[in-house]
């Protein structure tokens, strides 16, 4: 039995990296149990935990509770108190959950906290999880034009052997090769293998229509069967000197913002491919719309926010997605299988067949 850490800098995809590295093993045979080890307790966090926990019981298909797989919601005071020599009543309790995941399984992996560059606490929890449970540490990083090895090189040097290697997250398509070329061979020479270069896909970055409602506070007058579908892009329906089907089917997979009283912006949104309507300033839509829609299964939001305020608040969800969705699973999945490297993996984790 061997266990997997998979951890990050910023907010660079380690929920994902977890389901895309949990699903590909299970696919070749493998027993994969899941666990988080610790969120720190104040609000969205100790919530994204569990629902991180509860995302991986699905997809994988684990018996445990959420609450065993996500066990400890602790302030940053007492996780770093009990991550100290002075506190080992903590680690002993995480290695006993820790067992009971084990059992009958070839492999646990371990989602742990963001921010390791930035944040003490985290780091700690990295350094010590890993070392208590003799895990291996898969870091995992966003591109920037300025990432340099340096940024984890400490890291690195504090984990030794224990880091397995590290995977850049949300390369941009036209970087892809420079990047291939310069900065994974820069990593190589620093000593940090670099197991994946995982391209920018906005596919991924999406958020679902019913997280877009909760955004604009609206109401959701059509179809609710379909408020989990992802949307990509965001249109909104102006004045355009375009005819209004031509200037809408520019992009697809959108979400088409419209003032309520622009029925005719409304239809010709719905004769493109439409995932959802907003009709904003409270204005319900007309019966010939909500016919339309119904037609071919758009949701439409009627919210009372201005089409200014709206977008903003969007853009706002848009920061705060969060990869919790087996259409954003498929699609990484995907990703992993061009990109990352299983053979050294499988290699470092004793898994090779």
């Amino acid at each position: 039995m061997t266990s997997l850490y998979i951890t990050s800098v910023e907010d660079a995809g380690k929920t994902a990296l977890c389901a895309g590295i949990g699903k590909k093993l299970q696919g070749r045979g493998i027993k994969v149990g899941f666990m988080v080890p610790f969120v720190t307790s104040s609000g969205d966090a100790a919530d994204g935990g569990l629902e991180d926990a509860a995302f991986m019981q699905e997809i994988l298909g684990l018996k445990e509770s959420t609450k065993l797989l996500c066990p400890f919601a602790l302030s940053r005071s007492e996780l770093w108190q009990g991550l100290t020599e002075g506190a080992p009543g903590l680690l002993q309790r995480l290695k006993q959950v820790y067992r009971k995941i084990a059992r009958s399984k070839d492999i646990v992996i371990m989602e742990g906290l963001g921010n390791l560059d930035r944040d003490k606490i985290s780091a700690l929890a990295c350094y010590t999880v890993a070392d208590f449970l003799e895990a291996k540490v898969i870091i995992a990083l966003c591109y920037s034009p300025g990432l340099e090895p340096q940024k984890i090189l400490q890291i690195g040097n504090r984990l030794g052997e224990r880091l397995l290697g590290v995977v850049v997250n949300l390369v941009p398509q036209s970087r892809m090769e420079m990047v291939r070329r310069d900065l994974a061979i820069s990593f190589e020479r620093a000593g940090i293998k670099v197991l994946g270069l995982l391209p920018d896909v906005r596919s991924l970055l999406g958020i679902t229509v019913a997280e877009l409602a909760r955004s604009l506070d609206g109401e959701i007058l059509t179809s609710l069967e379909n408020t989990k579908e992802l949307i990509e892009n965001i249109m909104l329906g102006a004045m355009t000197p375009d005819s209004g089907v031509d200037y809408f089917s520019r992009k697809s997979n959108k979400a088409v913002i419209v003032r309520g009283d622009r029925a005719d912006m409304q239809l010709a949104a719905l004769q493109t491919v439409t995932k959802c309507l907003v009709l904003t300033g409270n204005i319900s839509p007309l019966p010939v719309v909500i016919a339309r829609a119904k037609e071919r299964n758009v949701p439409i939001i009627v919210t009372g926010l201005d089409a200014a305020a709206a977008i903003a608040s969007i853009e706002a969800a848009w920061a705060r997605a969060h990869f919790r969705h087996v259409g954003k699973l498929e699609k990484f999945r995907e990703l992993l299988d061009c990109h990352f490297d299983f053979k050294i993996l499988y290699s470092e984790l004793g898994l090779e067949d």
